[in-house]
């Protein structure tokens, strides 16, 4: 058996429902009720009686085993938290080109006004390379944009903040002046980080763009400096976010669009340390008040 297995069983005996343990664990309600049944063939029982899809409740050899890993999990996490080193060094990822400087020092500030020992370094990675370090443990806790984390159950993932999603473009572009709308653009070539997601990226921003009447024209390059190199030539435009430092570059231009990018923090959930919920708490705590004071 697999921590997987265990979790799905466990939220869905939480709630005696495959449908909102599926929607916790960020994960299709078939792939939930896959664990469960390599649990159950494992064990060699039958964990649920199953009336029909929506009307579940554990068996007696359920019972038992819901009480038994809940007790489980919490000295796993008690014994953890015990051997947890209040000190260790955070180490933070986020995505390369983001200009977070108005927010980060001010809240690795208030982190060390609580815990003086709170020690944390950065590194700036693509997207990509941010959840790979994540997974194979070559960073502590990420900040990065909700659709990278999706039905990745072994991350925490909390989401702190919303940004704006915005049209990029230079006043190289052949008849700039006349941009008003994103309609206005229907012509032009919409540039893209290559990445393995690039197919739903491109969806997503196809919906976007469908209130505005055309389908963008894609091209893929290899990382964002070449994306803003093209656009900074005068080649193209690109959908990118209101954090990406280059927008403030001279002559370059935006436009917002109608739809928000959630931004979020993750770190693995076999890491248990109190310098990363106090990280999050801080931020979590900086964009409320912010929040707020704009309303």
């Amino acid at each position: 058996m697999n921590d997987k297995q265990i979790e799905c069983f466990l939220e869905t005996g939480k709630y005696l429902s495959f449908t909102k343990a599926a929607q916790n664990l960020y994960l299709p309600q078939p792939a939930v009720s896959r664990y469960i049944s390599a649990l159950e063939q494992e064990l060699g029982t039958t964990l649920f009686v199953r009336e029909n899809s929506r009307n579940i409740a554990l068996s007696e050899p359920g019972k038992v085993y819901f009480n038994f890993f809940q007790r489980y999990y919490a000295e796993f996490t008690n014994i953890r938290r015990m051997l947890s080193n209040s000190t260790t060094l955070i180490r933070l990822g986020y995505n390369v080109g983001w200009n977070v400087s108005y927010f980060l020092p001010e809240v690795v500030r208030k982190c060390r006004e609580i815990d003086p020992d709170f020690n944390i370094i950065f590194e700036c990675l693509g997207f990509k390379e941010l959840t790979h370090s994540l997974e194979d443990k070559r960073l502590d806790a990420i900040i990065t944009t909700n659709d990278y984390l999706e039905n990745r159950t072994e991350f925490v993932r909390n989401k702190f903040t919303s940004i704006d999603r915005i049209i990029v473009y230079s006043e190289l572009l052949p008849g700039f002046e006349s941009v008003k709308s994103p309609k206005d653009l229907s012509e032009y070539t919409f540039y893209m980080v290559d990445d393995p997601r690039i197919g739903e990226l491109c969806q997503d921003i196809e919906i976007i763009f469908r209130p505005y009447g055309f389908v963008p024209k894609f091209t893929a390059a290899a990382n964002i400096s070449t994306v803003f190199a093209n656009i900074e030539n005068g080649l193209g435009v690109a959908v990118l976010d209101g954090w990406y430092q280059g927008i403030h570059h001279p002559g370059i231009h935006t436009l917002k669009l109608n739809k928000d990018l959630p931004i979020s923090m993750a770190w693995h959930r076999s890491t248990v340390s109190p310098s990363i919920e106090l990280l999050y708490n801080q931020l979590a705590e900086y964009f409320n008040m912010h929040k707020e004071e704009e309303k």
